[in-house]
């Protein structure tokens, strides 16, 4: 059987036989092929698996569904696989192009329209690739009954909402936003007699879980796997580890926070909130400014980027996802024995920073303040993790005043004891 890493070498001096530059030699294998050989090695195998690579591809394609990635890097991908398959099948590469394939393909009508559609919503371009995949699976299954465009029906909506509930019951408040703006572009346009209102359907809300954050245990534990053995980037993953847990965080705050926001005189870093775009200011400690320096001042590669923490593979640029921040959290898991816990990710390093807070019976203002937030009810989910701030919300009425009704003789009359404890003595 053949190693993968000799298969992607012998793709590789292919290619540069073929005349492609040192620059997009290097960023290939940073960012596809040496994703490829990983996956191998993840599944327990270094030898060549056109399974595997297949599989590597239909999870990419999804991430780019979901909006997760471009269309260019998902693509990467598509074609390494090609010319991975043709060398190993035919001893040299085939530089064809890579035609594009979509698992939901409808015919070429209904794809013009779905074009439409998407062009005529003002919606944001990192949404239409996550709406595009429902629209092609709709027009698709209108199709696998018969129907085209002009004969679309009520009835083809509803039945596409009782399939969509089946395979994917999680995701039925998107599916049903894509099929409301199909629905109206088709009234609206007089292209199909429709008369159901999808306003009225509105999907069933699951229960909230309460996601659990990391403990203080948990992460010196995690802190303990973290080297050049287990990573490419060990200065980088505990400094944004450590920036996480002491400083509350965001990923994408993280990965967006410039060197110029880095206060060494006072030591604190001061950053700008994507998500609510406020300004918010925090204290570091010894242990995660020494971390962040010495990723600076060691492993940082030079870069005409600002970002503090940056991909360690050419161009070096800022990291597009908070994708590997997730993966690198759960990889240190496994490593240290720190249980998976379902849904826990590494928004979970903030979550553990408000939970020690609200131990320490810090004030849920505070708390609110220090994480960035603006209200105090997205703090409710820390504080359910502490009994003790938990039970300063129930009060009696031992301070309060009741001259009037039913229970103004009986509690004038109550023993001092008994409104102060709850009980005689």
């Amino acid at each position: 059987m053949l190693k993968i890493v000799d298969v992607v070498d012998g793709v590789f001096n292919q290619l540069k036989e073929h005349g492609l530059a040192e620059h997009t030699l290097q960023q290939s294998m940073w960012s596809v092929y040496r994703a490829i050989i990983k996956y191998h090695s993840a599944n327990g195998t270094d030898e060549y698996s056109p399974k595997l690579v297949t599989e590597l591809c239909e999870i990419q394609r999804q991430r780019y569904e979901n909006g997760e990635i471009s269309r260019k890097f998902y693509r990467s991908f598509v074609t390494a696989e090609f010319r991975i398959r043709t060398y190993v099948e035919f001893g040299s590469v085939n530089f064809s192009i890579v035609k594009d394939c979509c698992r939901f393909k409808p015919s070429e009508t209904y794809m013009k329209l779905s074009e439409t559609i998407l062009n005529s919503n003002g919606l944001t371009e990192s949404i239409k690739p996550k709406l595009s995949s429902t629209f092609r699976k709709f027009f698709c299954f209108c199709e696998g009954k018969g129907h085209s465009i002009e004969q679309i029906t009520d009835k083809d909506f509803l039945d596409f909402i009782s399939e969509a509930s089946k395979s994917a019951p999680k995701n039925m408040t998107f599916v049903m936003r894509v099929l409301r703006i199909i629905a109206e572009h088709i009234r609206s346009n007089n292209i199909a007699d429709l008369k159901i209102n999808l306003s009225i359907f509105r999907p069933q809300t699951s229960s909230r879980q309460m996601i659990p954050g990391y403990s203080q245990e948990e992460i010196f534990k995690i802190l303990s796997v973290i080297n050049e053995e287990t990573s490419e980037t060990p200065k980088r993953d505990r400094a944004m580890i450590l920036l996480s847990f002491n400083a509350g965080f965001r990923g994408i705050d993280i990965r967006t926070a410039l060197l110029s926001d880095m206060d060494w005189k006072t030591g604190e870093i001061r950053i700008v909130q994507h998500k609510t775009g406020e300004p918010l200011s925090a204290s570091l400690n010894g242990m995660t400014l020494n971390a962040i320096a010495d990723y600076i001042l060691n492993e940082r590669p030079k870069s005409k980027y600002q970002n503090i923490f940056l991909k360690y593979g050419p161009p070096f640029s800022p990291l597009k996802t908070t994708a590997p921040l997730d993966y690198a959290i759960d990889k240190y898991c496994r490593l240290s024995g720190v249980p998976k816990k379902k849904n826990r990710a590494f928004h979970g390093l903030r979550r553990g920073y408000a939970i020690e807070l609200a131990e320490a019976e810090v004030s849920l203002t505070t708390i609110s303040q220090m994480l960035g937030h603006r209200d105090f009810s997205s703090d409710k989910a820390y504080l359910t993790f502490n009994r003790t701030q938990t039970s300063l919300c129930s009060l009696d009425f031992s301070d309060v005043p009741i001259s009037n009704g039913f229970y103004a003789g009986m509690f004038s009359s109550m023993p001092s004891e008994i409104l102060k404890d709850g009980e005689v003595e």
